[in-house]
């Protein structure tokens, strides 16, 4: 009777914490998500304030387009086997989409602490 108790203690409590990896997959998407709303707020709103100076947007308009190779040549060298979407899985396993969303979080976040520091100037 003891071991039937601690075997339904031990089951229920395994059971209620563990988490699958397509829920981890889903929490990192939903995470990088929202730093991907932060940071589009952000552009936006430093367009509006800065439209008339034509120098702010070019320079803007190029660091974006750098900000973005950078982060692609970030992701190649942190996945050198990666090669599409599709293979993904075949290279790295079922992990791959959290890590891929953990890592564009990551860099989304730091592109949103420089965009908070165009704002103070």
């Amino acid at each position: 009777m003891r071991v039937i108790i601690l075997l339904l203690i031990f089951s229920q409590s395994l059971l209620s914490f563990s988490q699958g990896q397509v829920e981890m997959n889903d929490i990192a998407h939903e995470n990088w998500y929202q730093s991907q709303k932060i940071k589009d707020s952000l552009i936006l709103e430093l367009k509006i304030i800065n439209k008339t100076e034509s120098i702010f947007m070019a320079s803007f308009e190029a660091s974006e387009k750098l900000w973005e190779t950078f982060v692609e040549e970030q992701f190649k060298l942190k996945f050198p086997a990666y090669e599409s979407w599709e293979t993904r899985r075949e290279i790295y396993g079922s992990q791959f989409d959290m890590l891929y969303f953990n890592f564009m979080k990551m860099y989304c976040d730091l592109r949103i602490s420089t965009l908070y520091d165009l704002f103070e100037e």
